[in-house]
């Protein structure tokens, strides 16, 4: 990186460890692109020459950090090696889920939020009045209205009905289009909507693995400030990402001729017109050159057997991705883990009091 860029991090852990030794966590530590890749080592390597105790939690030991990544010879090794002298690795791989033991101390006990916040659709039953009369509630009977909320980069989303911090969305408005963790987190901080009521969420599988890492995104979102999700989705809450625990164990191998491209078809982009598969992960909107076409089909991502039915999805493997994305994808999976988990609590009366302590005093 740039001299400038150095001096930057350099100032900001400067920021940081002034006044005297500071304790910085990093929860969920996990380094997915080349630019992370880049970032991480001389931001280490300031806090290391600092008064600074660093404490951090990952899925995956130092060695496996950004695995499978590109040009991870160039910027891991080092990293790495650094991380291994200098701080002390503890694996904490505990059996039990303390959120979920949580919960069902509260289901047993018939204390439980839940039944008000996670609406399963059924037969012959409409969502759509439960989670009106749930949006009412929240809302404090105040009058809901059409309203465009901040999101990052100056931009703004349509949310058809939000009133007094509640905001109503089908998934399709929130997942199903491109906004990402800090779209979500600007709706929270900057429009000040705590609660959202979320209607349609389906039972996740692989075909809605980019679906499932936004939805994810918003959940993680939610639970850090502490905000309330009401929702209705299509399968039981213990169910609704069981799909996609696949992924944790994905890996990329070189594709084979019975799973390469067809013969490619002809995609044109404004002026431009260029050749490419018709499996390919590039959408029909989206200028790639041929060169970048094949290197995305030349790996295909397997899945092991992680506890979920391959059956259901029909697949064993997407064509097309990039061997550097095997490691991206497989995060994708710890996360819908570590979601189905937070969920979980979110359903609990200590849940609901702390949301209420923050934006209701």
């Amino acid at each position: 990186r740039s001299e400038g860029s150095r001096a930057g991090v350099s100032a900001v852990v400067d920021e940081t460890a002034a006044g005297g030794p500071a304790v910085l966590c990093f929860d969920e530590f996990q380094i997915t692109n080349i630019a992370d890749a880049t970032l991480i080592m001389p931001l280490f390597s300031e806090l290391f020459t600092r008064e600074v105790v660093l404490v951090a939690t990952s899925n995956r030991p130092p060695t496996d950090l950004y695995k499978g990544g590109l040009n991870r010879e160039l910027h891991m090794p080092v990293f790495v090696g650094a991380l291994e002298r200098r701080l002390h690795v503890h694996y904490l791989d505990a059996p039990v889920d303390y959120r979920a033991k949580m919960r069902k101390a509260e289901d047993d006990a018939g204390a439980s939020s839940a039944s008000s916040d996670f609406i399963l659709e059924a037969l012959g039953v409409s969502s759509s009045a439960l989670l009106a009369e749930a949006f009412a509630a929240a809302a404090g009977g105040a009058v809901p209205g059409a309203q465009k909320l901040p999101v990052a980069w100056g931009r703004q989303v349509e949310c058809r009905s939000t009133a007094n911090g509640v905001a109503r969305f089908t998934f399709e408005e929130l997942c199903d289009r491109p906004l990402s963790a800090e779209d979500y987190s600007a709706m929270v901080t900057k429009a000040q909507v705590h609660t959202f009521v979320v209607s349609g969420v389906p039972r996740f599988t692989l075909k809605l693995h980019n679906e499932a890492r936004r939805f994810t995104n918003l959940v993680d979102t939610l639970y850090e400030h502490q905000c309330r999700l009401i929702c209705s989705a299509d399968a039981p809450l213990d169910e609704l990402l069981v799909g996609m625990d696949r992924l944790c164990s994905v890996e990329a191998t070189p594709a084979v001729e019975d799973e390469s491209f067809p013969e490619p078809v002809l995609r044109k982009h404004g002026d431009v017109s260029f050749m490419v598969s018709s499996k390919s992960p590039c959408r029909p909107d989206t200028f790639a050159t041929a060169e970048a076409d094949a290197e995305a089909g030349a790996s295909v991502v397997h899945f092991g057997n992680s506890g979920a039915d391959s059956s259901e999805s029909g697949d064993d493997g997407i064509v097309g991705v990039m061997a550097q994305a095997a490691d991206s994808l497989r995060e994708s999976g710890f996360a819908a883990r570590r979601c189905a988990s937070r969920l979980l609590e979110m359903g609990t009366v200590a849940y609901r009091a702390g949301h209420e302590a923050r934006w209701r005093s």
